[in-house]
C-alpha cells in the first residue's frame, strides 16, 4: 500500500480489540506477560482514573478507501491530560491540554516500508490541527488540542524525524537522568533536624497527598523561570491520575507486590515521595515523585529503603533527581546515568494565537516516573 493513500484516525472497537493482541504479543513479550494477563490490564487500565472521559485513546493507520480493517498497518495510544504553561513574560502558569503518545506499534511485516514515520508525522495534524491542518489525511482530530505533545523514545531520536511538514521537527530528545541505588548498599545518614516518624501511605493516601501538591506546580515553573527567563516550561497535572498508572502497571506486572505501601510523607511538611514497582529484571521500587528538602530527603530515602528491603526490592531507582539533591543522591550511593531507553521526547505546538517556536526554546519540567504512560 502506498502510504500516499494512508490516513490516521480514532479506532474502532474491532481495531481497538486487535490492537491490544498485537500489543499484548509485543509490550506484553518484553515483561513476560501472558497475552490473557495483558488483555486483563488493558481492561483495567481502560477503566482508570486516567482514562475517564474519553482521555485514554487508540489510534491507527489505515487505507482510506478501508479505514475500518482489522489489518492496520500501526497504532499507538494517546493520553489526554492538563499541562500547566509558564511562558516567557507571564507571571504566573495557564491550563491548557497536552497529549501523552505511548505503545506505537507496527507488526514486522510492515516494518522498514516508511508506515511508522508516516502514522507519526500524520499524527501532528490529529493532535494539533490549529497548527498543521490535514483533513484528507487526518480527518478526526483529538477532542482537545494539544498544546504540546510528549512520548518516551525506546528508538533514540527516531521520532525527531516523524516532522509534520518540511523543515520542522518532530519530537525531539530533552537530556533526561535516571539515578539508582543499589538496595544492599545504600548508605543513608541520620537526618539534621528533629523530624516525626514518617507515614507510610496507602494508594487512597497517595492521592490525597498528590492532588495537595499540585498547587505547588505552578510555584515550580516560577522557580525554573528565575533560572532562565528565556525559556517556556510546561508540566502535567494532576499528578494523582498519572501516578495511578505506575501504581496499575506494578500492581498487575508478575513479580511485583501488590499490598505495599504506595509512598512516604513527613507529617507536618509538605514533603513526601511516592513509589511503584518494576522489573528489569531484578525487582526495583521506582520512586515516582519526591517533594523534598536536602533535610527531609534522608528521611524518605530511608522510608524507601525499609520498603525496598520488605519487598525483596534489588534497586530503587528515580529519574531526574532535583538540582538540590543531586549531591546527596550521589553521597547515598546513588548513581546516576543519562537514561539509555525510554527517553524522553515531546513535540511543541502552542496555541492558535501564537507563533510556531522551535522546540530547543522549550523545557519539559518535572520530567518524573509519574509521567509514564
Amino acid at each position: 500500500m502506498s502510504i500516499g493513500h494512508l490516513i490516521v484516525k480514532p479506532a474502532t472497537k474491532s481495531q481497538v480489540r486487535q490492537v491490544i493482541i498485537r500489543n499484548a504479543g509485543h509490550w506484553g513479550a518484553k515483561v513476560q506477560m501472558s497475552v490473557d494477563d495483558f488483555v486483563k490490564l488493558s481492561q483495567v487500565f481502560q477503566q482508570g482514573p486516567y482514562a475517564s472521559d474519553g482521555k485514554l485513546t487508540i489510534w491507527v493507520l489505515v487505507p482510506e478507501d478501508d479505514p475500518d480493517t482489522i489489518d492496520f498497518y500501526a497504532s499507538c495510544q494517546i493520553l489526554t491530560r492538563q499541562v500547566l504553561t509558564l511562558r516567557t513574560g507571564q507571571s504566573s502558569p495557564e491550563l491548557s491540554f497536552g497529549h501523552a503518545v505511548s505503545s506505537v506499534l507496527v507488526l514486522p511485516e510492515y516494518r522498514g516500508k516508511g508506515y511508522a514515520g508516516r502514522f507519526m508525522s500524520l499524527l501532528h495534524s490529529a493532535l494539533a490541527p490549529h497548527r498543521y491542518p490535514n483533513p484528507l489525511k487526518a480527518p478526526v482530530a483529538t477532542e482537545r488540542a494539544s498544546t504540546v505533545s510528549v512520548l518516551y523514545s525506546a528508538v533514540g531520536d527516531y521520532y525527531a524525524r516523524c516532522v509534520p511538514s518540511e523543515g520542522e521537527t518532530g519530537w525531539t530528545l530533552q537530556k533526561s537522568f535516571v539515578t539508582t541505588w543499589p538496595v544492599s548498599a545504600i548508605q543513608v545518614p541520620a537526618p539534621k533536624g528533629n523530624f516525626p516518624p514518617v507515614e507510610f501511605l496507602s494508594e487512597s493516601e497517595v492521592t490525597a497527598t498528590l492532588d495537595s501538591d499540585d498547587s505547588n506546580i505552578a510555584g515550580d515553573l516560577i522557580e525554573l523561570q528565575k533560572k532562565d527567563p528565556t525559556k517556556i516550561y510546561f508540566a502535567f497535572t494532576t499528578t494523582s491520575s498519572l501516578n495511578a498508572v505506575s501504581a496499575t502497571i506494578s500492581k498487575l506486572s508478575p513479580g511485583c507486590p501488590s499490598n505495599s505501601s504506595w509512598g512516604a510523607k513527613i507529617p507536618g511538611t509538605s514533603d513526601f515521595m511516592t513509589w511503584a514497582f518494576f522489573r528489569r529484571p531484578g525487582l526495583t521500587l521506582a520512586i515516582t515523585r519526591l517533594r523534598a528538602s536536602t533535610d527531609s530527603f534522608p528521611v524518605l530515602l530511608d522510608a524507601a529503603l525499609r520498603t525496598a528491603q520488605e519487598t525483596k526490592s534489588e534497586y530503587i531507582e528515580i529519574w531526574n533527581v532535583p538540582e538540590h539533591l543531586k549531591e546527596m543522591a550521589l553521597a547515598t550511593g546513588g548513581e546516576t546515568i543519562e537514561r539509555p531507553d525510554n527517553r524522553s521526547a515531546f513535540k511543541w505546538y502552542g496555541q492558535p494565537s501564537e507563533a510556531k517556536l522551535d522546540n530547543t526554546d522549550v523545557v519539559w519540567a518535572l520530567d518524573e516516573r509519574y509521567g509514564w504512560c
